[in-house]
């Protein structure tokens, strides 16, 4: 028996079948830093991956697809960036091995769809905390955590000492930590290490 979407939830799913940009925006804001990380996983370059999520939500919105409820539209979104993401491998030169190391990796996976939709959930609540954070130290946070950067990468791409890369570390994990269950926080830091 499934369950009945929220009044919320339905409103957005009608929103996003009638082109409703608020209700698209709402979608873009919530998922688009986790499909960042998703697709960069799989492609390997930030850049990138940004260019293919927002092709998946523009193919989204000329679409107007009408979803069942909240987990349909997550799917969608997942198995979109994905299959976005492997087709630009597709069209690289020597591509061929990062995708068959990629699909390996999956194959090894008991549950890989549910497995990176939990990672892609995790990312989006820790994403929009990190955006609660003071300015410098969410940029901090950001490019250690999500793009992976070294301490070292970080104070010569902003121009500060790594001390100062190493405080605001400190202090955006502090905040993080009062605003996120144990349980997003040790998830999160499970994916990131897996990096």
């Amino acid at each position: 028996m499934s369950r009945e979407p929220s009044y919320i939830e339905q409103e957005l799913l009608q929103g996003l079948t009638s082109g409703d940009a608020m209700a698209y925006s709402y979608m873009f804001k919530e998922y688009y830093h986790a499909l960042c990380y998703y697709s960069a996983r799989i492609v390997g370059e930030s850049g990138h991956a940004e260019d293919i999520v927002q092709d998946v939500f523009e193919k989204l919105w000329h679409k107007q697809i009408a979803f069942e409820n909240l987990r349909h539209l997550k799917d969608y979104l997942y198995k979109s960036t994905r299959n976005a993401s492997l087709n630009f491998l597709k069209g690289m030169q020597h591509s061929q091995e990062r995708q068959a190391i990629f699909l390996h990796e999956q194959e090894e996976t008991t549950a890989p769809d549910n497995l990176e939709l939990i990672r892609m959930e995790v990312l989006r609540e820790v994403c929009r905390e990190i955006d609660n954070l003071p300015e410098q130290c969410a940029k901090i946070v950001r490019m250690s955590y999500i793009d992976g950067l070294k301490n070292e990468e970080i104070a010569a791409q902003l121009s500060i000492s790594v001390q100062t890369v190493k405080n605001q570390k400190s202090r955006g994990m502090k905040l993080l930590r009062v605003r996120l269950s144990p349980a997003i926080l040790v998830l999160f830091t499970l994916f990131t290490n897996q990096q």
